[in-house]
Formats: structure tokens, sequence, C-alpha cells
């Protein structure tokens, strides 16, 4: 005797989850590379340092606080930094220079009496904001001044002899002409709108009068000599207010831009003889400017400029790391590129040598690196007030240094917070373009800025407590849970690269629904094992009949590599019960990585089977099932299932030949799920997670119905099976609908 059979089947699968095609992180980077702003607006220089690899990934440096210590920043531009400078005391900002001591107030005087500037009157009762105020409502009603030494403010809280007139008078400065400009442009490199990297980071102006270097020489000479002349124990009280006052002031910024600085052979003993002053007379307020007690996470990230003058090394201060190990780890210099040819541009200090005791481990391999130093800035025009001239051609270190700013900026918005400011300055250098040319660190430092290299994973990413490799990382939930990739909605977890850098992967793309689809095609049940009707029959356990005594009392064995199980199958009208084990699995679904490789599981259930003969050879069917599920996943791994209560349920009506089954699969009823992910933050060497509980319990039930009719034709046995689902997988709104078709001839 021999036997065809032809097996036909089709399929549909309608699916009302999202559906789309995600782009790759190199389209949506190139994307960005061709928009105006890297063409027109700022060209050559942002594509130079990877920005548009950071635009990719929708950074824009929101939440992080640049200061601008420099000439004014003229926040009357909005339409290049909007209303993002701040401009209070309590924030930071300093829009004033200050004008201390008689002799400027008698330069004042003579001013007046000329008519050649105004002088605006208040009285301040102490309070630090309201000189920011001031100039904020003179520049509202008068607009900027148009030169220097133009428009002063005399604080009348503050008498106009001894050490109290230092805080008498300021004066309100101007953003125009070639030194006044100059502040506006580095914060529109820096966070500009459009010509900005950091386009949504606060800026935050501390005014800065380059242009007159005698004033702050004499005004300090006459501090220096005032404190030096104080009591001890006064001096030491001013000493440690002003340190506080120094680390209140540094935790109000995250980076700070100083576009300036001395040639490094002019001014190199002038600054020793002011520290050694200072170590002397103020060390705590020394310590407190050098951030000396303050945790590295916590330290303010200062950029300094390199320096004009084609030197060998940086200017002062971008060469103080050089010299005082206190500095090192959180203050950068930037020498400057030729966009043009890459190479550093003639005009640029270099970045020298590292001294002998440096730590490359916790440093990183330079405190210097390069970036492109020829602009497109935003520059005021007094005939154009709030309408500023974007110029182009604008070269110098002064403004390489805000593209390391801005760039910092994206780095901590891209960490979230989860890394310190010195952790994001060594990855910036660690992460450094060193190949070629870049690769002479006398020149170039680290090497040149790319931010694409800071923004990737530094070698193979690891995942959950027992680092298990990304790649490795998967769990096939059972399909009695339902959706529960759909389910974790916007849950991610922190993945580490080589470096302990975190990168959030969306739990959702770890995760699918175990359990393989029923197949469409009907069976002969001559040609196929009986299964327990239970609705257990897709957990894959193989039943095979007891020998002996038992063979004819409906028991059955289970047994495969994996798995075992005893059942007693329910009567026609009756009970039945059993149990089974697996060893590498729970309910069809699988773990791996961090999700654990040691799962097993147990099962308990009994079921209940009702039958009822109805007229002209009908009859009516019934089962319904109750088990306790008992999984074990391992005590680190991401997931976790508590034990469960599940059932299954199932009804055919119709003839031997001719029936309507419908059909609930197993489904879980109570039990709790638990997501510990990594959240990528680190407190005391350990790594810190969060805890997500979600009911192992589906949102929806699957209602399966299939209709199956069996005859003779052809010479042989014909099976056609329609089959449909309702929330197909226990998943709400998913349908499924399946035609199949079996023949069967023998001879």
């Amino acid at each position: 005797m021999r036997t065809l059979i032809v097996l036909v089947a089709s399929g549909l699968l309608v699916l009302t989850a999202l559906a789309g095609s995600t782009a790759s992180a190199d389209s949506k980077a190139d994307r960005h590379r061709k928009t105006l702003r890297f063409t027109k607006l700022q060209p050559k220089v942002l594509e130079q340092i990877g920005a548009h690899h950071a635009y990719a990934k929708g950074l824009t440096g929101k939440g992080v606080r640049i200061g601008i210590d420099d000439t004014i920043v003229d926040y009357t531009q909005t339409r290049e930094f909007g209303y993002r400078v701040k401009l209070r005391d309590a924030d930071g900002a300093v829009l004033s220079y200050s004008r201390p001591l008689g002799v400027h107030a008698r330069d004042v005087q003579q001013c007046k009496f000329f008519a050649a500037c105004e002088v605006w009157s208040g009285y301040s009762g102490g309070d630090p904001e309201a000189r920011n105020r001031w100039v904020r409502i003179i520049v509202a009603e008068d607009g900027w001044p148009t030169r220097d030494d133009a428009s002063f403010i005399r604080d009348d809280y503050y008498p106009p002899f001894g050490i109290d007139q230092v805080s008498r008078w300021s004066e309100v400065p101007t953003p125009y002409g070639r030194d006044g400009s100059h502040g506006t442009i580095v914060a529109s490199v820096a966070a500009g709108t459009n010509l900005g990297v950091a386009p949504k980071a606060a800026i935050i102006p501390l005014v800065k009068n380059l242009g007159d270097q005698r004033t702050a020489g004499l005004a300090a000479h006459e501090l220096r000599r005032w404190i030096a002349s104080l009591p001890f124990a006064e001096r030491r009280q001013l000493d440690r207010d002003l340190a506080e006052y120094q680390r209140e002031r540094h935790r109000l910024f995250d980076i700070i831009n100083r576009s300036y600085g001395l040639r490094f052979d002019l001014a190199a003993a002038q600054t020793a003889t002011e520290m050694r002053w200072l170590q002397a007379y103020l060390p705590e307020t020394l310590r407190a400017g050098w951030q000396v007690g303050t945790p590295d996470v916590d330290k303010t990230v200062i950029v300094y400029a390199a320096g004009n003058d084609s030197d060998r090394v940086p200017a002062l201060g971008a060469a103080l790391p050089y010299f005082v190990p206190a500095l090192r780890g959180f203050t950068v210099a930037v020498a400057a590129t030729d966009p043009t040819t890459k190479a550093i541009a003639g005009y640029s200090n270099r970045c020298g040598p590292v001294p002998r005791d440096w730590n490359a481990a916790r440093w990183g391999p330079h405190y210097c690196l390069a970036a492109p130093g020829t602009v497109r800035g935003l520059v005021p025009n007094p005939r154009r007030p709030g309408r500023g001239d974007v110029k182009s051609g604008i070269d110098g270190t002064s403004f390489a240094a805000p593209l390391v700013s801005g760039s910092l900026a994206l780095l901590m918005e891209h960490f979230r917070g989860t890394r310190g400011n010195t952790e994001i300055v060594k990855r910036m250098l660690d992460t450094a373009d060193r190949r070629g040319r870049y690769a002479d660190s006398t020149i170039y430092g680290a090497g040149h800025l790319y931010l694409e290299a800071a923004l990737s994973p530094v070698g193979a990413l690891t995942a959950g407590r027992s680092g298990s490799p990304l790649r490795t990382t998967a769990y096939s939930a059972p399909a009695a849970y339902g959706a529960v990739g759909r389910r974790v909605g916007s849950m991610e977890l922190a993945t580490f690269d080589e470096q302990g850098f975190p990168f959030w992967i969306p739990v959702s793309g770890l995760v699918s629904s175990g359990g393989a689809a029923r197949s469409p095609i009907p069976g002969f049940s001559d040609t196929e094992p009986d299964a327990p009707a239970t609705g257990l029959d897709r957990l894959g356990l193989h039943w095979t009949e007891l020998p002996g005594m038992m063979a004819s009392s409906s028991w059955s064995l289970g047994i495969s590599e994996t798995s075992a199980s005893l059942a007693r199958a329910p009567d026609e009208d009756g009970w039945g019960y059993g149990l089974s084990y697996e060893d590498r699995g729970h309910l069809d679904g699988h773990a791996s990585g961090a999700f654990g490789s040691d799962l097993r599981s147990g099962m308990m259930w009994t079921a209940r089977s009702f039958s009822h003969e109805l007229d002209g050879h009908w009859a009516v069917k019934a089962t319904g099932t109750l088990a306790l599920d008992i999984p074990r996943y391992e005590r680190d791994a991401v997931f976790r299932a508590s034990p469960s209560m599940m059932s299954a349920a199932f009804v055919r009506i119709g003839t031997e030949r001719l029936g309507l089954t419908v059909e609930q699969p197993l489904r879980a009823e109570t039990g709790t799920g638990t997501f510990r992910v990594e959240n990528g933050r680190i407190e005391n060497g350990r790594r810190l997670h969060d805890t997500y509980r979600m009911p192992l319990r589906p949102e929806a039930r699957e209602v399966r119905m299939t209709l199956r009719h069996d005859f003779d034709a052809l010479g042989g046995n014909l099976a056609v099976e329609i089959g449909g689902a309702v929330n197909a997988g226990h998943a709400p709104d998913r349908r499924e609908a399946s035609i199949g078709l079996a023949y069967r001839a023998t001879w």
C-alpha cells in the first residue's frame, strides 16, 4: 500500500502594529550633511567635525549651559540666539564691565563734562542682580552703546572711597566694533540657532573687556595691596568667602569658553607671580578657581583658544594644564586647522608636548586638540540693531574653541548626564582623529575633533549585569504572555562599550513573542500522533503511549532532549491532569545573553472535558484547562517572570467529517513580569538600574475559529480547512486568516 498526500495552504496575516522603515544612522547623517546648515551657513566646518552624525541622533545641546567668557554677547539677536541667552546673575551672567577705583570715576567725570558719555545712577541695596537688570533696562530703552566708554552706571549703594568703591562704577559694554563683536561671533559658533554646533544650548554671557587690559591690571594691583594690608583673621575669612563664591559660580556652568590668551613668553612670568601671590594671601580662593575639592564628575569644563602666534606651544592659560596638575582633565586647549587643507592653520599655535607626569589613562592622550578655525559668524551691526550680519572667512583659534565647546554640549546631552564632565572631555580626546598628519601630537595634540567616533561605541557593546555581548542578547517570550515586545513601550536598556560609556537600546528590539505559528494545512488523524485535547498541544511535547498496565488508562509520557511530561488525558466527560518540565526554555520561549541562558520551567495542569450528542450525528465537545506555570529565570537576567495561572479552552460542534472549532490558546491569567534594566548611571563604581513591572496577562484574548470538512473525492480523501483568529497571539486587534487543503490517495 502506498499513500500520496498533497498539502496546499495560503495564509494572510494582518498586523495593526506600527509599520514603517527606519533609515540607517548613516543615511540620516548624510541627509543632514546636504542641508543649508552644512552647505551654506557653516560650510566644511560642521562636516569636518562630524556634526551631522550628532544631528542624525537628534542632538542639539539642549539643557547644557555654555558660559561665553568674552566681550558681550548681543542677546538682542534673537534670530540667532532665540531666547536662550541667560541674563540673570542667578544664572551666572555678567552683563557689564567693572570700572573699579576712583581714577576711573574721574575719567567718567571728564567724559561727562565734555558730554561724551552718559551716566546712569541707581541704588542696588547690595542686590547682585541690580547691575544686570540696569543693563537690560538701558539696552531695551536706548539700545547698545555704539562705542566703548560711552555709557556708565553708578551704584550709589557703594561709597566713592575705600575698597567699596570697587563696586561703585560699571560700564555698559558695546557689541559693536572689532573687539566688541568677538563674544557674539564666539557664541554664534558655539550655540547659534543657524551657525552654531549646539543650536539649543543655553548661552551665559560673562562679559570681559578684552581691549582694556590696563584697567584690569590697575584694579588687580590696588586690590592685592588692600588685601595684603588686612589682618590675618579678616584676610582668612575673605579668602573663605571668595572661595565659596567661586565654587557657587562654577556650579552654574557646564562649559566655559575662553577664546583669549596671552603669548606664553610674554605672560609666563607675570602669571607665575600672580599665582605665588594668591598662594600666599588667598590660597583657598586659588584652589576654588582650580576646582580643587570638586569631584571630577562635577567640574566645569574650561575651553581655551590655543592662540594665534604660530608658536610651538599654546598661549596662557591654554597651556596651564602643562604646569598645574590640578587643572588637568577638565581644561582643554584648542588649536586651529584650515578647513580647506585640513592641516594646522599657519597662524595657529601648536599643541606642544605633554609634561612627563601626564597620565593618559586618566586624562586622555593630551590636553589639547584641533578643530577648524575659519568660520562664518554673526557680527552685530549698529545700523541694524537685532539684525546682525553673517560674515565669512573669520579665522582664529578663538573660533575653533567654541566648536569644541558646542561639541562637548552635544556629547553631554547624548550621554544624558550619566557621565561627569571630565569623563566627557576624556571621551572627546580619546576618540579624536589621530590618523595620518593628526598623529603628530606636538602639533595636533590628541588629534582632530570628530564627533562620529565620540558618539559611537568603542569596541563591542555588552548588556546586563552579566556583561553579555549585545549581539547574543535576546528574549523570545512565551506566546501565552502575548505581545511582550509591544507592551514594553519606550523602555530602554543601557548597554556599555569598552570605555564604560552607555548606549541605550530599545527593549522592544530585543524581545519577541515565542511560539511557532499554527500550520493552516489540515492533517489526517491516522497519520499524526494523538495529543490530549487540553490546549497544551502547542508546547512541543512529544506524546507516546505508556507500556504495560498503564497502556489502557489514557496515560501518556512525553520525552525529548529538553523536556519531559506525564499526563492523563481527560475522558470525553471527565478530568485530566499532568505535569511537565522544560530544561532549556519556557513554553516555547527562549532567552540568551543578558536575558540569561539557563531558562527552565515546570507546569502542573488539570483539564475538564465535556461531550454531548445532538440530533443527526452532530455533537458538541468542549475542554477547559487550568495550569500553574512555574518558570525559573536567572537571578541577574534582564527579565524575570513569577509563577502564574494559565488557561486554555476549545469547543467543537459538528459531525465526524464536518466541524467548527472555537479555541482560546494557552494564556496567562495572573503573574508579574519584572524588567531590570540598567539606566547608564554609575554610583560609587556600581551601575544603577531601573525596575519596571508589568502583568503577564496579555492585553487581549485570542479567539481562533476553524471550519474543517473531510470528504472523499478524486479516488482519495480531501480535507479543506478555513481558519481565522481575532487578537492573534493575544495581541490587541491582530488578526490572522488562512485556508488549507490536503489530499490523500492510497493504493
